[in-house]
């Protein structure tokens, strides 16, 4: 009997990179996982991207999250801003990545 794959959010710091983000995709369209994120997540992957790579045009990467979006519609985490305010971290702008994990109901390690 095949086990449910395990949800997980994928951070900007793993959608970053062209190529780890290509393999969790695939991972994730093939079933392995289920992939997780939002747009927080986008937004900073986007902005830090602009901001580090200023050749690489700002509508190509939205085009890249688009895509991302349609490929894995499911993936979309909307429902996790009200549990930002109640999480504690040394960086609180880090907040939405673990508030979109409870919110999924991520699986954990």
């Amino acid at each position: 009997m095949a086990s449910k794959p395990s949800v997980a959010v994928y951070d900007a710091c793993v959608l970053y990179p062209f190529h780890l983000r290509n393999v969790l995709i695939q991972c994730a369209f093939d079933g392995l996982v289920e992939a997780r994120w939002s747009d927080d997540i986008h937004d900073e992957r986007i902005r830090n991207l602009a901001t580090n790579t200023s050749s690489l045009p700002v509508e190509r990467l939205i085009a890249t999250r688009d895509r991302m979006k349609a490929v894995l519609p499911q993936a979309d985490v909307t429902h996790y801003r009200s549990l930002v305010s109640d999480l504690k971290l040394p960086d609180p702008g880090d907040r939405h990545v673990p508030a979109a994990a409870i919110a999924e109901k991520a699986s954990h390690a």
